[in-house]
Protein backbone atom coordinates (compact mmCIF):
# COMPACT_ATOMS: atom_id res chain seq x y z
CA UNK A 1 0.00 0.00 0.00
CA UNK A 2 1.28 3.59 -0.72
CA UNK A 3 1.81 6.15 1.76
CA UNK A 4 -0.65 8.42 -0.15
CA UNK A 5 -3.00 5.73 -0.34
CA UNK A 6 -2.85 4.92 3.08
CA UNK A 7 -3.40 8.45 4.47
CA UNK A 8 -6.49 8.86 2.07
CA UNK A 9 -7.61 5.45 3.98
CA UNK A 10 -7.03 7.41 6.97
CA UNK A 11 -9.26 10.54 5.96
CA UNK A 12 -11.98 8.36 5.10
CA UNK A 13 -12.42 6.56 8.29
CA UNK A 14 -11.73 10.24 9.98
CA UNK A 15 -14.92 11.23 7.53
CA UNK A 16 -16.80 8.27 8.62
CA UNK A 17 -16.66 9.32 12.23
CA UNK A 18 -16.68 13.06 12.30
CA UNK A 19 -17.53 14.64 15.52
CA UNK A 20 -17.98 17.84 16.65
CA UNK A 21 -15.34 19.58 18.07
CA UNK A 22 -14.18 23.16 20.32
CA UNK A 23 -11.39 24.01 19.81
CA UNK A 24 -9.90 27.04 22.19
CA UNK A 25 -6.58 28.31 22.10
CA UNK A 26 -7.05 30.98 24.39
CA UNK A 27 -5.28 34.20 22.90
CA UNK A 28 -3.94 35.35 19.46
CA UNK A 29 -1.77 37.91 20.95
CA UNK A 30 1.34 37.62 19.12
CA UNK A 31 2.59 36.00 15.95
CA UNK A 32 4.30 32.72 17.45
CA UNK A 33 4.32 29.23 16.76
CA UNK A 34 1.73 28.80 19.77
CA UNK A 35 -0.61 30.78 17.65
CA UNK A 36 0.67 29.45 14.65
CA UNK A 37 -0.13 25.40 15.46
CA UNK A 38 -3.49 26.02 16.66
CA UNK A 39 -4.31 27.37 13.27
CA UNK A 40 -3.11 24.52 11.58
CA UNK A 41 -4.81 22.15 14.16
CA UNK A 42 -7.92 23.56 12.96
CA UNK A 43 -7.03 23.06 9.72
CA UNK A 44 -6.46 19.70 9.84
CA UNK A 45 -9.03 18.91 11.93
CA UNK A 46 -11.35 19.79 9.50
CA UNK A 47 -9.34 17.93 6.98
CA UNK A 48 -9.96 15.12 8.70
CA UNK A 49 -13.77 15.72 8.25
CA UNK A 50 -14.66 17.46 11.51
CA UNK A 51 -17.13 19.94 12.74
CA UNK A 52 -14.76 22.65 14.02
CA UNK A 53 -15.31 25.79 16.13
CA UNK A 54 -12.44 28.29 17.32
CA UNK A 55 -12.91 30.01 20.57
CA UNK A 56 -10.65 32.81 21.82
CA UNK A 57 -10.55 35.08 25.15
CA UNK A 58 -9.06 38.07 22.92
CA UNK A 59 -7.54 38.54 19.53
CA UNK A 60 -5.18 41.16 18.69
CA UNK A 61 -5.83 42.35 14.89
CA UNK A 62 -2.42 42.82 13.69
CA UNK A 63 -1.59 39.65 14.96
CA UNK A 64 -4.62 38.15 13.36
CA UNK A 65 -3.85 39.94 10.06
CA UNK A 66 -0.49 38.27 9.93
CA UNK A 67 -0.76 34.79 11.27
CA UNK A 68 -3.54 33.79 8.72
CA UNK A 69 -1.88 35.86 5.70
CA UNK A 70 -0.86 32.35 4.00
CA UNK A 71 -4.20 30.49 5.63
CA UNK A 72 -7.47 30.02 3.72
CA UNK A 73 -10.45 29.49 5.10
CA UNK A 74 -9.43 30.36 8.45
CA UNK A 75 -12.35 31.73 10.47
CA UNK A 76 -12.58 34.28 13.30
CA UNK A 77 -12.30 32.73 16.26
CA UNK A 78 -15.98 32.96 18.81
CA UNK A 79 -14.63 35.40 21.34
CA UNK A 80 -15.39 34.53 24.60
CA UNK A 81 -14.03 36.99 26.39
CA UNK A 82 -11.35 37.09 29.45
CA UNK A 83 -11.89 38.00 33.34
CA UNK A 84 -11.84 41.51 34.28
CA UNK A 85 -9.00 41.05 36.69
CA UNK A 86 -6.83 40.82 33.23
CA UNK A 87 -6.97 44.22 32.56
CA UNK A 88 -4.64 44.89 35.32
CA UNK A 89 -1.63 42.71 33.36
CA UNK A 90 -1.84 43.70 30.14
CA UNK A 91 1.49 43.00 28.75
CA UNK A 92 1.67 39.91 31.28
CA UNK A 93 0.50 37.26 28.77
CA UNK A 94 1.72 34.14 30.30
CA UNK A 95 -0.31 35.14 33.31
CA UNK A 96 -3.34 36.48 31.42
CA UNK A 97 -3.67 32.41 29.71
CA UNK A 98 -3.37 30.79 33.32
CA UNK A 99 -6.29 33.62 34.78
CA UNK A 100 -8.25 33.32 31.35
CA UNK A 101 -8.33 29.73 31.73
CA UNK A 102 -10.88 28.91 34.64
CA UNK A 103 -13.25 31.73 33.00
CA UNK A 104 -12.80 30.30 29.37
CA UNK A 105 -13.77 26.93 31.37
CA UNK A 106 -16.82 28.24 32.86
CA UNK A 107 -18.18 29.39 29.16
CA UNK A 108 -17.13 26.88 27.72
CA UNK A 109 -19.08 24.05 29.91
CA UNK A 110 -22.12 26.10 29.42
CA UNK A 111 -22.06 25.01 25.55
CA UNK A 112 -20.46 21.29 26.63
CA UNK A 113 -23.75 19.88 24.91
CA UNK A 114 -22.86 20.47 21.29
CA UNK A 115 -19.61 18.87 21.20
CA UNK A 116 -18.10 15.51 21.25
CA UNK A 117 -14.77 16.60 22.54
CA UNK A 118 -13.15 20.43 23.65
CA UNK A 119 -9.36 20.16 23.28
CA UNK A 120 -7.90 23.23 24.88
CA UNK A 121 -4.15 25.01 23.26
CA UNK A 122 -3.55 28.34 24.88
CA UNK A 123 -3.18 27.72 28.61
CA UNK A 124 0.13 24.67 28.40
CA UNK A 125 -1.54 23.09 31.48
CA UNK A 126 -3.29 19.97 31.40
CA UNK A 127 -6.86 21.60 31.99
CA UNK A 128 -9.71 20.27 34.10
CA UNK A 129 -12.39 21.38 31.72
CA UNK A 130 -11.27 20.02 28.70
CA UNK A 131 -11.14 16.30 27.29
CA UNK A 132 -7.32 16.99 26.15
CA UNK A 133 -4.94 19.81 25.87
CA UNK A 134 -2.49 20.84 23.78
CA UNK A 135 0.80 21.42 25.93
CA UNK A 136 3.56 23.55 23.64
CA UNK A 137 5.82 24.69 26.64
CA UNK A 138 8.27 23.71 29.48
CA UNK A 139 5.61 22.99 32.30
CA UNK A 140 4.70 25.96 34.04
CA UNK A 141 4.42 24.66 37.12
CA UNK A 142 8.19 24.61 36.61
CA UNK A 143 9.13 27.88 35.42
CA UNK A 144 11.14 29.27 38.44
CA UNK A 145 13.42 26.01 38.50
CA UNK A 146 13.81 26.16 34.81
CA UNK A 147 14.88 29.95 34.45
CA UNK A 148 17.54 28.84 37.80
CA UNK A 149 18.77 26.38 35.19
CA UNK A 150 19.19 28.62 32.15
CA UNK A 151 23.56 29.41 32.16
CA UNK A 152 23.87 33.25 32.59
CA UNK A 153 20.39 34.19 33.34
CA UNK A 154 19.98 36.64 36.07
CA UNK A 155 16.16 37.51 37.55
CA UNK A 156 15.81 39.89 39.66
CA UNK A 157 12.87 40.06 42.39
CA UNK A 158 10.22 40.69 40.31
CA UNK A 159 10.62 38.34 37.76
CA UNK A 160 11.50 35.52 40.46
CA UNK A 161 8.21 35.88 42.25
CA UNK A 162 6.07 36.19 38.63
CA UNK A 163 7.63 32.85 38.07
CA UNK A 164 6.81 31.49 41.55
CA UNK A 165 3.30 32.98 41.08
CA UNK A 166 2.97 31.56 37.29
CA UNK A 167 4.03 28.25 38.82
CA UNK A 168 1.36 28.26 41.71
CA UNK A 169 -1.34 28.64 39.36
CA UNK A 170 -0.34 25.77 36.94
CA UNK A 171 -0.11 23.73 39.70
CA UNK A 172 -3.61 24.69 40.93
CA UNK A 173 -4.96 24.27 37.32
CA UNK A 174 -3.72 20.95 36.52
CA UNK A 175 -5.40 17.87 36.62
CA UNK A 176 -3.37 14.80 35.91
CA UNK A 177 -6.05 12.19 34.64
CA UNK A 178 -6.61 14.62 31.60
CA UNK A 179 -4.40 13.75 28.41
CA UNK A 180 -2.35 15.71 27.29
CA UNK A 181 -0.99 16.47 23.49
CA UNK A 182 2.86 17.28 23.57
CA UNK A 183 4.71 19.05 20.79
CA UNK A 184 7.69 17.13 21.38
CA UNK A 185 9.25 14.41 23.14
CA UNK A 186 10.66 16.66 25.18
CA UNK A 187 7.87 18.26 26.10
CA UNK A 188 6.17 14.90 26.88
CA UNK A 189 9.12 13.82 29.19
CA UNK A 190 8.83 16.74 31.18
CA UNK A 191 4.84 16.65 30.83
CA UNK A 192 5.04 13.31 32.68
CA UNK A 193 7.19 14.44 35.55
CA UNK A 194 6.04 17.61 36.62
CA UNK A 195 2.71 16.71 36.41
CA UNK A 196 1.97 13.02 36.79
CA UNK A 197 0.10 12.70 33.31
CA UNK A 198 0.08 8.87 32.06
CA UNK A 199 -1.45 9.46 29.09
CA UNK A 200 0.51 11.76 26.43
CA UNK A 201 0.65 12.20 22.94
CA UNK A 202 3.54 13.69 20.67
CA UNK A 203 2.01 15.41 17.82
CA UNK A 204 4.98 17.49 16.13
CA UNK A 205 3.66 20.87 14.58
CA UNK A 206 3.82 20.68 10.62
CA UNK A 207 5.84 22.70 8.27
CA UNK A 208 4.92 23.51 4.45
CA UNK A 209 7.40 21.22 3.15
CA UNK A 210 6.40 21.35 -0.39
CA UNK A 211 7.14 25.18 0.29
CA UNK A 212 10.35 24.92 1.54
CA UNK A 213 11.85 21.84 -0.16
CA UNK A 214 12.64 23.89 -3.52
CA UNK A 215 14.86 26.32 -1.48
CA UNK A 216 18.19 26.63 -2.30
CA UNK A 217 20.17 27.81 -4.51
CA UNK A 218 23.86 29.89 -4.59
CA UNK A 219 24.18 29.58 -0.51
CA UNK A 220 27.20 31.68 1.24
CA UNK A 221 28.27 32.57 4.29
CA UNK A 222 25.11 33.64 5.79
CA UNK A 223 23.83 32.31 9.13
CA UNK A 224 19.96 33.12 9.40
CA UNK A 225 17.91 32.91 12.77
CA UNK A 226 14.43 33.38 12.64
CA UNK A 227 12.78 34.01 16.46
CA UNK A 228 10.37 36.15 18.14
CA UNK A 229 11.72 39.22 19.43
CA UNK A 230 11.48 38.52 23.09
CA UNK A 231 13.17 38.28 26.21
CA UNK A 232 11.97 34.94 26.75
CA UNK A 233 13.95 33.87 23.33
CA UNK A 234 17.08 35.11 24.26
CA UNK A 235 17.91 37.04 20.69
CA UNK A 236 20.05 39.42 22.21
CA UNK A 237 22.66 36.53 22.31
CA UNK A 238 22.87 36.56 18.24
CA UNK A 239 24.91 39.58 18.09
CA UNK A 240 27.36 38.15 20.64
CA UNK A 241 28.07 35.17 18.54
CA UNK A 242 28.26 37.11 15.38
CA UNK A 243 31.23 39.07 17.07
CA UNK A 244 33.39 36.29 17.29
CA UNK A 245 32.46 35.55 13.33
CA UNK A 246 33.26 38.88 11.64
CA UNK A 247 33.78 36.58 8.30
CA UNK A 248 30.03 35.68 8.52
CA UNK A 249 26.97 37.44 7.56
CA UNK A 250 24.35 37.21 10.23
CA UNK A 251 20.34 37.58 10.12
CA UNK A 252 18.25 37.89 12.55
CA UNK A 253 14.19 38.08 11.56
CA UNK A 254 11.65 38.22 13.73
CA UNK A 255 8.17 39.29 14.41
CA UNK A 256 7.71 41.77 17.47
CA UNK A 257 5.16 42.61 20.02
CA UNK A 258 4.30 44.75 22.47
CA UNK A 259 7.24 44.09 25.32
CA UNK A 260 9.27 43.78 21.80
CA UNK A 261 10.66 47.55 22.41
CA UNK A 262 13.18 46.97 25.53
CA UNK A 263 15.30 44.14 23.32
CA UNK A 264 15.25 45.74 20.25
CA UNK A 265 17.13 48.62 21.89
CA UNK A 266 19.33 45.66 23.44
CA UNK A 267 20.05 44.16 20.07
CA UNK A 268 21.34 47.87 18.78
CA UNK A 269 23.19 48.46 22.00
CA UNK A 270 25.07 44.75 21.79
CA UNK A 271 25.57 45.48 17.79
CA UNK A 272 26.82 48.78 17.48
CA UNK A 273 29.28 49.01 15.49
CA UNK A 274 28.90 45.61 14.21
CA UNK A 275 29.19 44.97 10.44
CA UNK A 276 27.99 41.72 10.04
CA UNK A 277 25.01 41.53 11.30
CA UNK A 278 21.71 42.67 10.58
CA UNK A 279 18.54 42.75 12.39
CA UNK A 280 14.80 43.11 10.41
CA UNK A 281 11.74 43.07 11.80
CA UNK A 282 8.20 42.29 11.11
CA UNK A 283 8.99 41.22 7.67
CA UNK A 284 6.66 39.59 5.01
CA UNK A 285 7.23 35.53 4.88
CA UNK A 286 8.62 36.09 1.32
CA UNK A 287 11.21 37.88 2.39
CA UNK A 288 12.22 35.18 5.11
CA UNK A 289 12.24 32.79 2.36
CA UNK A 290 14.35 34.95 0.27
CA UNK A 291 16.96 34.53 3.45
CA UNK A 292 16.66 30.80 3.73
CA UNK A 293 17.49 30.23 0.22
CA UNK A 294 20.65 32.42 0.47
CA UNK A 295 22.07 30.94 4.43
CA UNK A 296 23.29 27.59 4.35
CA UNK A 297 23.26 27.68 8.22
CA UNK A 298 20.33 28.38 10.62
CA UNK A 299 21.67 29.79 13.87
CA UNK A 300 18.67 29.59 16.91
CA UNK A 301 18.78 31.27 20.12
CA UNK A 302 20.09 30.00 23.27
CA UNK A 303 16.58 28.79 24.64
CA UNK A 304 15.32 25.17 24.56
CA UNK A 305 12.93 25.57 22.60
CA UNK A 306 9.93 23.34 23.18
CA UNK A 307 9.60 21.78 19.52
CA UNK A 308 10.67 25.23 17.00
CA UNK A 309 8.84 25.55 14.15
CA UNK A 310 11.72 27.60 12.50
CA UNK A 311 14.28 25.21 13.18
CA UNK A 312 12.07 22.41 11.48
CA UNK A 313 11.66 25.43 8.40
CA UNK A 314 15.09 25.71 7.53
CA UNK A 315 15.85 22.11 7.86
CA UNK A 316 13.39 21.69 5.19
CA UNK A 317 14.87 24.18 3.66
CA UNK A 318 17.88 22.87 3.84
CA UNK A 319 19.92 25.11 5.61
CA UNK A 320 21.87 23.16 8.55
CA UNK A 321 20.45 23.99 12.07
CA UNK A 322 22.99 24.76 15.36
CA UNK A 323 20.63 24.60 17.76
CA UNK A 324 21.11 25.20 21.81
CA UNK A 325 21.36 21.52 23.36
CA UNK A 326 18.42 21.02 25.15
CA UNK A 327 14.62 21.51 24.21
CA UNK A 328 12.40 19.91 21.83
CA UNK A 329 14.37 21.58 19.05
CA UNK A 330 17.49 19.71 20.05
CA UNK A 331 16.25 15.77 21.25
CA UNK A 332 13.58 16.02 18.04
CA UNK A 333 15.48 17.98 15.63
CA UNK A 334 18.97 18.83 15.33
CA UNK A 335 20.32 16.01 17.47
CA UNK A 336 18.93 13.52 14.74
CA UNK A 337 20.30 15.44 12.11
CA UNK A 338 23.97 14.95 13.65
CA UNK A 339 24.77 14.90 17.18
CA UNK A 340 27.78 17.72 16.75
CA UNK A 341 24.97 20.65 15.88
CA UNK A 342 24.27 21.41 19.43
CA UNK A 343 25.94 24.05 21.70
CA UNK A 344 26.15 25.43 25.38
CA UNK A 345 27.21 29.12 25.00
CA UNK A 346 28.38 31.60 22.60
CA UNK A 347 32.02 30.69 21.65
CA UNK A 348 31.02 26.72 20.79
CA UNK A 349 28.18 28.18 18.72
CA UNK A 350 30.40 30.22 16.80
CA UNK A 351 33.32 27.22 16.60
CA UNK A 352 30.33 24.86 15.32
CA UNK A 353 29.50 27.31 12.71
CA UNK A 354 33.12 28.34 11.11
CA UNK A 355 33.56 24.50 11.46
CA UNK A 356 30.24 24.19 8.98
CA UNK A 357 31.53 27.20 7.15
CA UNK A 358 34.67 25.69 5.91
CA UNK A 359 34.27 22.14 5.50
CA UNK A 360 31.10 22.53 2.21
CA UNK A 361 31.46 18.59 1.57
CA UNK A 362 29.64 18.39 5.23
CA UNK A 363 27.72 21.00 5.08
CA UNK A 364 26.51 19.65 1.84
CA UNK A 365 26.02 16.40 3.05
CA UNK A 366 24.42 17.53 6.69
CA UNK A 367 21.67 20.10 4.56
CA UNK A 368 20.92 16.75 2.68
CA UNK A 369 20.09 14.84 5.75
CA UNK A 370 18.76 18.08 7.35
CA UNK A 371 15.57 17.63 4.56
CA UNK A 372 15.43 14.33 5.26
CA UNK A 373 14.46 14.75 8.84
CA UNK A 374 12.00 17.71 8.23
CA UNK A 375 10.28 15.24 6.06
CA UNK A 376 8.50 13.91 9.04
CA UNK A 377 7.38 17.48 9.80
CA UNK A 378 5.08 17.12 6.60
CA UNK A 379 1.11 18.83 7.17
CA UNK A 380 0.18 15.03 6.26
CA UNK A 381 1.88 13.62 8.88
CA UNK A 382 0.15 16.12 11.38
CA UNK A 383 -2.46 15.49 10.10
CA UNK A 384 -2.20 11.27 10.78
CA UNK A 385 -0.85 12.29 14.18
CA UNK A 386 -3.60 14.39 15.18
CA UNK A 387 -6.36 11.86 13.47
CA UNK A 388 -4.43 8.75 15.76
CA UNK A 389 -4.92 10.77 19.16
CA UNK A 390 -8.51 11.90 18.81
CA UNK A 391 -9.44 7.93 17.77
CA UNK A 392 -7.55 7.12 21.23
CA UNK A 393 -9.44 10.34 22.93
CA UNK A 394 -12.77 8.81 21.50
CA UNK A 395 -12.01 5.39 22.92
CA UNK A 396 -11.44 6.34 26.46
Amino acid sequence: MTDTTFLKGLDALALEEAMRIALVPSFFYVVGGTEKLSLEMYRALRDLGHEVDLYAAHVNERAWEVLTSDMNGIPRPILLGEPLINRLFSRALLLRRLLAAPYLGRRIRKLRHRYDLIIEAGSSVPIKWADATYVQTFPLAELPTYYINIEHLKLNLRERAYNSLIAWIARTLADKTKPVIANSSWVAEHVKRVYGSQRVYVVHPPVNIEELSTLGGDRGRIVLTVSRIDWGKRVWEIPDIAKLMPEAEFYLVGATGPVSGPVVRELKRRSEGLRNFHLETDVPRRRILELMSQASVYLHPPHAEPFGITIAEAAAAGLVPVVYRDGGGWTDIASRIDPSLGYANAEEAAHIVRSLLNDSGRLKALSARAREVAKGFSYERFKESLSEVIRELTRA
